[in-house]
């Protein structure tokens, strides 16, 4: 395998040190060290200006995105009600959007900024059973194929586990209102 190896490389290098040699049929060789610096230096300038310019718009979007931040923090304090839509499919699924239905009918709610609550993201492992049962499979060692039967039957179990929460939150959801 190694003495394999070793005829590839040979092979690859002749092929390439075989361009600069090798003649077309106008009477040039295929491969010019001028022709590389040309192409190189043109490539180089390509990426420079699609640099400048993703850096002047990244600039633009933060700008912009900056000033509306100022001014929504700095605009009455008292924030606007948001508007929300729900409907549901022909399956039973309920969608909420900001906006209405494209297709049909749909309800218009109405939520109050001081009502709602942002809590940042925590442990999940908690829906699956105990926090301690979470650390312990982290520790288990990883599976060697992505096509591995434990795999497919975790992630299948996983979105079982995720389809039963969101179920139980949309009947929740429901029996609030």
């Amino acid at each position: 395998m190694k003495y394999f190896a070793y005829l590839a490389i040979m092979v690859l290098l002749i092929s390439v040190a075989g361009l600069f040699y090798l003649q077309r049929p106008d009477g040039q060789t295929w491969l010019t060290s001028d022709e590389i610096t040309r192409q190189s230096s043109g490539i180089k300038e390509q990426m420079v200006s699609l640099s400048s310019d993703m850096l002047a718009r990244a600039v633009k979007v933060v700008s912009e995105t900056s000033q509306k931040i100022v001014e929504t923090m700095t605009s009455d304090s008292s924030p606007e009600a948001i508007v929300i839509y729900k409907w549901q499919d022909g399956q039973g699924q309920w969608h909420y959007s900001d906006r209405p239905n494209p297709d049909g009918k749909s309800q218009q709610i109405v939520l109050d900024p001081n009502d709602i609550t942002v809590v940042a993201a925590e442990d999940t492992a908690i829906l699956k059973g105990s926090a301690k049962a979470a650390n312990m499979s982290s520790l288990s060692p990883t599976p060697s194929s992505v096509y591995d039967p434990a795999v497919i039957k975790k992630l299948f179990e996983d979105a079982e586990q995720v389809k039963s929460t969101l179920e139980q939150r949309t009947k929740t959801l429901e029996a609030a209102k």
